[in-house]
């Protein structure tokens, strides 16, 4: 098994409406965090657990359906 996994961070935030739409979303869930926050995120293909946990939780709160397997990448 491949260890060197890691999220695909530019196709989560896009499939949760984009940079703004995912930032303001996540601040809706409680999950305080930046647009410039949200923007590392995309640029280094990495973001905390907990952000992953409240992207579970916004997909919940808007009906969508969440997979992480479908943003799990091989380095």
């Amino acid at each position: 098994m491949n260890t060197n996994l890691a999220i695909n961070a530019r196709l989560l935030v896009k499939d949760f409406g984009g940079l703004t739409a995912a930032t303001r979303g996540l601040n809706e869930m409680g999950h305080n965090i930046t647009k410039n926050a949200v923007d590392k995120w995309r640029r280094r293909d990495s973001l905390p657990t907990e952000s992953i946990i409240a992207f579970a939780v916004l997909a919940k709160h808007k009906n969508q359906r969440f997979d992480l397997l479908d943003y799990v990448v091989s380095k």
